[in-house]
């Protein structure tokens, strides 16, 4: 238990230190190079976009890399994290990372802003498909359309635990699927509560 714990927590930290250091980049065309290529790396194979996954392993720790042709759980969970990350940023000048306040929100509490907009059931609809997928490679494609429409219908609005993200990514490639739909549904679909002086406002 305690070694899963520390991998959770790892991933965690890993992810997010990684996060910050590209969205605090200090060094304005040097950090939309790099979310540029994250953005063009996605379906491509490594080979084609060495800079962005450069960039990505030498932030890695070694126990996460690899060692074989394919992708470790850890690299592909961070990279499909980060490559979703630039995707939403994408002119964007405000940071869309969740506060530190936040910083445990899913992904479905995220989406949970999109049912606001008039055709909810179309949106219910992607999201349900999303969430049924039957492999990663499923998942990551309706969730890549989920931040598409968040970033369109909710620009300057959405904010999103990219770190968050890449520890679930990384649990659901671990065989933890149930868990994270239904943690992710559960935050989807909940009620939003009224706050206090907004029931006032609305007799």
């Amino acid at each position: 238990m305690d070694e899963k714990i520390n991998k959770r927590t790892s991933l965690y930290a890993v992810a997010s230190r990684i996060l910050i250091k590209l969205d605090t980049m200090k060094n304005e065309p040097l950090k939309k190079a790099t979310l540029a290529n994250l953005r063009n790396s996605i379906n491509k194979p490594l080979v084609d976009n060495m800079d962005a996954f450069a960039f990505i392993f030498e932030n890695m720790p070694e126990e996460f890399l690899g060692n074989s042709s394919k992708l470790s759980k850890e690299e592909l969970a961070i990279i499909t994290s980060l490559q979703l990350y630039a995707l939403h940023q994408q002119g964007i000048s405000e940071s869309v990372l969740t506060d530190e306040e936040n910083r445990w929100q899913n992904m479905g509490y995220s989406l949970k802003i999109l049912r606001d907009v008039e055709d909810s059931k179309a949106i219910d609809r992607r999201f349900n498909a999303m969430i049924t997928a039957s492999t990663y490679e499923e998942f990551s494609h309706y969730l890549r359309q989920m931040v598409s429409l968040l970033k369109a219908k909710k620009k300057n609005q959405a904010k999103v635990s990219y770190a968050k993200l890449a520890e679930d990514l990384f649990y659901y490639l671990l065989g933890y699927q149930e868990s994270i739909r239904l943690k992710w549904s559960r935050n989807y679909y909940s009620f939003k509560k009224i706050e206090k002086g907004e029931e006032n406002e609305e007799e």
